[in-house]
């Protein structure tokens, strides 16, 4: 499980910004007000850092999404009849596999 985290940049940005929160209290609780303003500007720093990277991926999944929506849609109309014929059997199969349960 680790090993995911650490190759996913989403996972491992939230990972440091749960981190450095952790940093901020056990400093909130042991030193002073100097200890704070360098904590909360790191943690501000891994805030930023994270919602650009969420910023980053939900752009890419929205691009991902019309690719798929545009060249779904370009099959169906050149293929119609097969694309009906694909849903029925899908739609069959899943149909069985829950009446097995």
């Amino acid at each position: 499980m680790r090993s995911s985290s650490q190759s996913n940049p989403v996972a491992r940005d939230v990972q440091n910004v749960v981190s450095d929160a952790q940093d901020l209290l056990k400093t909130v609780q042991d030193q002073g007000s100097d200890k704070i303003g360098e904590m909360r500007a790191k943690v501000q720093t891994q805030i930023d850092a994270a919602r650009q990277t969420l910023t980053e991926l939900q752009q890419n999944v929205q691009d991902g999404a019309k690719v798929a929506m545009t060249s779904t849609d370009e099959y169906v109309r050149s293929n119609p009849w097969r694309a009906v014929g694909i849903s029925a059997g899908i739609g069959a199969l899943i149909g069985f596999l829950i009446a097995r349960r």
